[in-house]
């Protein structure tokens, strides 16, 4: 068998299964509108917050009329008691308190200290961190104002009231690559490789565990040469991921409008890396599994682990060593960063040294690994 002829028969094989020509073909441009759907608004909008207002004070009234002006804020109502609060917090009907405490207005006016307390359930930190930035911005407004006219009573000259409301030098904060602030810009840039190879590793790792059982196929089959048999059907497979890693980086990200092309070319060159790897790791797993449907449970439970292991949603300095060491086994966690940088960030291949060398590793031990299981695998089915 030639490698062309591996290489045709692999892609042949790959659109005339029924079963799985939607998962090679169809999966991965129907998950790049459906998933970025949930992150469409891009930040956190109505969440619905109570307030526990002890003061009952004008400035602790002013607080609350200025909370519920903010996009990401939604008051529910005013409750009497922290412990009437907690209630509504531990059913889910709300997911923030906000607690002004007694004699707020006047220990503020005083300049003693005091503060609003704000609570979440810590079950969604994104949230969270929205309800206490937005509470955040608008104490802080309302602190500066006291404090301006607590100096004005003081008699300080205008030039003090002037420094006090302008303390320190401007700052402008400007993000250089996620421009809307976005938590659909960071997190589908990242996820959607994710994406590519779980579905991908499905696919061909079903398809190989069909030929096993059959004991046909490019690889199975009573003419396949397992070097070359091996590396076509490698060569065939990585073309459906390359071509969907493509699909994702550019048309996907342009119609979701991600951050993209900062380095296309490099991207474009680590897709072809990454796909070989994958394709790579889909025979290996298809071959040990030997089974169509298992490929499928597999691939669909790990999912979420990997995520969590690509340091992306979680950062990996938190993690257990032991963990870290597994996740570079894995191809998006190189995959993941290396494209961000290079599409998101136009980062140079000096810069992506680390998950090229990191990719580069896994393509050798997957297709080492294909090459062994496969025929392993031949052996054990009797074939030649």
């Amino acid at each position: 068998m030639t490698l062309w002829r591996a290489f045709s028969e692999t892609v042949r094989a790959a659109l005339r299964d029924r079963g799985l020509v939607i998962l090679f073909v169809a999966a991965v441009p129907v998950y790049s509108f459906f998933y970025p759907m949930a992150y469409d608004t891009q930040s956190v909008r109505h969440t619905a917050l109570v307030v526990v207002d002890l003061d009952a004070s004008p400035m602790s009234r002013e607080i609350v009329s200025r909370l519920s002006t903010v996009a990401a804020i939604r008051i529910r109502g005013v409750a009497a008691s922290v412990e009437e609060a907690r209630d509504a917090l531990a059913a889910g009907e709300i997911a923030g308190i906000v607690v002004v405490p007694p004699d707020f207005s006047r220990d503020a006016t005083r300049g003693t200290p005091t503060a609003v307390s704000v609570f979440g359930t810590g079950a969604f930190p994104v949230q969270d961190s929205a309800i206490l930035g937005s509470v955040g911005v608008v104490v802080q407004g309302v602190a500066g104002e006291i404090s301006g006219a607590r100096l004005a009573r003081q008699g300080a000259p205008a030039a003090a009231l002037l420094q006090s409301s302008h303390a320190g030098p401007a700052f402008i904060s400007q993000p250089l690559f996620n421009l809307t602030r976005g938590y659909g810009g960071y997190v589908v840039a990242a996820v959607g490789i994710l994406i590519v190879q779980q579905v991908m590793l499905m696919a061909i790792a079903s398809l190989v565990g069909t030929w096993i059982e059959a004991r046909a196929g490019t690889l199975f089959g009573p003419h396949a040469t397992p070097t070359r048999a091996l590396i076509g059907a490698i060569a065939g497979f990585a073309l459906f991921v390359f071509l969907a890693l493509l699909y994702f980086i550019g048309f996907a990200f342009w119609a979701q409008d991600v951050p993209r092309g900062g380095n296309l070319a490099g991207a474009i060159a680590f897709a072809a890396l990454s796909a070989l790897t994958i394709a790579s790791l889909g025979i290996a797993l298809g071959a040990w599994f030997a089974d169509r449907e298992r490929a499928l449970q597999v691939m669909l439970a790990t999912s979420v682990p990997f995520l969590f292991m690509g340091g992306i949603v979680f950062p990996r300095e938190a993690m257990p060593e032991p963990i870290n060491a597994l996740a570079l086994l894995i191809p998006t966690t190189p995959g993941i960063f290396g494209f961000v940088k290079l599409n998101q960030m136009g980062a140079t291949w000096s810069e992506i040294r680390p998950e090229f060398l990191n990719m580069t590793i896994l393509l050798l031990l997957y297709a080492s690994a294909a090459g062994w299981a496969v025929l392993a695998r031949r052996n054990r089915n009797g074939a030649p």
